[in-house]
């Protein structure tokens, strides 16, 4: 899959056996101009084993955006590490690709004066870096490539953690908890208001002192009639909020939630149904938004009416980054779970989804397009046309999941460009696998991962045998103390 126009600076050596990580040879890429070495650095150029260790010789291609730089042999080699240099820190999405097969290694939003990559072992003629987006033009001065063999791989700090699952916990798990974290309207000088209405919701967020965190708490049902005109509710140009619903009390009957240039924001323990105004979403993000949480709601439309008649339940588009839906029941829906409005909508969203119930929903669980997703121990059953659905790039780890009652599970349709998925012990039940060459293409009915996704956080795992029991008594609503 190719990006924009593809630079490709290749490197030829004959087959290296790297024996460790400290002592193996170092593939370098240099510049036009600066190099030590002499070589010529024109595009598609070849040229020898470079061992100069200098950021001050570089790879700089003639735009930001849409490169690639490769590294190649006379015949194939054993890796499992690379290590990659920038001068700089123009660099703001790539990827690690092995030629051979397509498949994605790893992908990372910086890279920095040293970023080492870890992936399982593969055998390889050439390994290509490609730059996705960089905010001015990127340096690559080192790409290294290493077979470390020294004892295995490092301690890969993305695999699960063991201790228990905690259902009801007071910080998100994924990539909420990164940036700092996300706390919401929590703080020690927060003010916490109560609503019963959606009147009184606008004035809570349009009258809130803004230098101080702000919990409001729902106890009532919400409609457009007692909303005071408003289509949806604004969390916008703000941040540190929590919504959070009362019990069992808290319903938005009809309308829904935006979260607009809004970081560190929660959402918690509200039902939303029936949304066909506003944005048709029961919860937008728009970016630029970071840090936002939603967590234990019911969320739902109906399947008996037009596909077209209500739109998403959760969706993001645009600079959306840090987000965690955890422990959500999503059904009766046709249109779920939207990231990327368009295949032209190329932020580098990074999104975790864990312990939902997707259940009786028709596709979109979720549809993700470029980006990182993280898809753990959710439980879907009764997926009616396509779940999760990877496209333009994306790169999504989809772990100790349950699927059963579905069709198409896990696809790549409807771009004009592939996503990838990183499969690891999912469970599969009465599934239909039904492809559409003219669509894309699909992950069954033998689930093979076409990609690495590493993770910059850890996170507890549940056995996939429990994760049907347990999603089924804690996801939703009314199920902690908030």
């Amino acid at each position: 899959m190719q990006y924009g126009k593809s630079i490709r600076l290749s490197v030829l050596t004959t087959a290296l056996a790297f024996s460790a990580v400290a002592q193996a040879n170092n593939l370098a890429i240099t510049g036009p101009g600066a190099g030590a070495d002499g070589s010529s650095k024109a595009s598609g150029v070849s040229y020898g084993d470079v061992k100069d260790a200098n950021l001050q010789s570089y790879w700089q291609p003639s735009s930001n955006s849409g490169q690639r730089v490769s590294v190649k042999w006379t015949s194939a080699i054993n890796a499992n590490q690379v290590i990659l240099r920038e001068q700089g820190s123009n660099v703001t999405s790539w990827r690690l690709v092995n030629n051979d097969n397509g498949a994605v290694l790893a992908t990372g939003t910086s890279i920095g004066s040293n970023r080492t990559v870890n992936f399982s072992t593969i055998s390889t003629k050439k390994l290509n870096l490609e730059i996705l987006t960089a905010s001015g033009a990127p340096r690559i001065a080192e790409f290294e490539v290493y077979l470390n063999t020294g004892g295995g791989n490092p301690p890969n700090p993305t695999d699960p953690e063991p201790g228990p699952v905690t259902s009801c916990a007071a910080a998100p798990q994924g990539y909420a908890s990164l940036n700092g974290g996300t706390t919401g309207g929590s703080g020690s000088n927060a003010v916490t208001v109560t609503v019963s209405t959606g009147a009184q919701l606008v004035s809570a967020l349009q009258n809130r002192d803004l230098n101080r965190p702000l919990t409001i708490r729902v106890n009532g049902t919400i409609t457009p009639a007692n909303s005071g005109g408003v289509s949806k509710f604004d969390i916008k140009d703000m941040d540190n909020v929590s919504i959070i619903g009362v019990g069992n009390n808290a319903l938005f009957d009809g309308i829904g939630i935006k979260l607009w240039r809004a970081n560190n924001i929660i959402i918690r323990n509200l039902k939303l149904r029936y949304v066909n105004t506003g944005d048709k979403d029961a919860i937008t993000l728009e970016g630029p938004a970071r840090n936002i949480w939603i967590d234990h709601n019911e969320i739902y439309n109906s399947l008996d009416v037009g596909k077209d008649f209500y739109d998403e339940l959760i969706s993001g588009k645009k600079d959306v980054d840090n987000v965690t839906i955890s422990y959500n029941y999503l059904h009766d829906s046709w249109k779920t779970s939207l990231w990327g409005s368009s295949d032209s909508d190329n932020y580098n969203r990074r999104i975790t989804f864990h312990h939902n119930h997707w259940h009786k929903v028709n596709s979109r669980l979720p549809l993700f397009r470029f980006g990182q997703g993280h898809i753990y121990n959710n439980y879907y059953n009764d997926i009616q046309d396509t779940g999760i659905n990877s496209r333009m790039g994306a790169v999504i780890r989809i772990e100790n999941n349950v699927f059963e009652n579905a069709k198409n599970p896990i696809v790549s349709f409807y771009s004009s460009g592939y996503g990838y998925w990183d499969t690891r012990g999912n469970s599969f039940s009465n599934i239909t696998w039904q492809e559409y060459p003219s669509d894309g293409i699909i992950a069954g009915p033998n689930v093979q991962p076409t990609a690495v996704l590493n993770l910059p956080y850890s996170f507890n795992l549940l056995p996939t045998n429990q994760v049907k029991a347990h999603v089924l008594a804690n996801a939703g609503v009314n199920k902690c103390s908030f």
